[in-house]
């Protein structure tokens, strides 16, 4: 092999080892960015899980005033527990709310609430205050469980 074609060869080396490296630090960036977006969207879910828990012991904290009513709380925590993935529905005292949600889906609400008539909304409310009646205790005792829940 003459000196020329060595030098070519050498030259040919040096600029696959120079591509090469190029492509490797370009791939660690991008790896770097990658893992950072990573980190930040798994710290936007859990700053969105602490405020749904947050929402929920507000909630619970409210629930029996003038400001909130069982029937609303009920549905509202059991949304934000769909939401946090937390299946309770079998927890013997937190599973009050599931239940009580699920016995006034049928009951229109927002807009549909204001368009009804007076006897209907009468009837409604009427039918929310035996769920209340009939649930009392059963929601204290889930009221209590779920503030002493450890969400995960």
């Amino acid at each position: 092999m003459s000196f020329t074609a060595f030098l070519v060869v050498l030259v040919c080396c040096v600029g696959v080892i120079a591509v090469s490296l190029w492509f490797i630090r370009r791939q660690l960036k991008m790896n770097k960015l990658r893992e950072k977006k990573i980190r930040a969207g798994e710290d936007r879910f859990l700053e969105e899980r602490q405020k749904r828990i947050d929402s929920i012991r507000v909630l619970l904290k409210t629930v029996g005033t003038e400001e909130l009513n069982w029937i609303e709380a009920s549905i509202r925590i059991k949304h934000l527990l769909d939401q946090l993935s937390e299946d309770l529905s079998t927890h013997e005292d937190i599973s009050a709310f599931y239940i009580v949600t699920e016995k006034t889906m049928h009951i229109p609400t927002h807009d549909q609430w204001g368009d009804l008539p007076k006897p209907a909304k009468m009837k409604f409310r009427l039918e929310m205050d035996g769920y209340e009646v009939e649930h009392a205790e059963h929601l204290l005792r889930a009221k209590d469980s779920l503030l002493a829940y450890d969400f995960k």
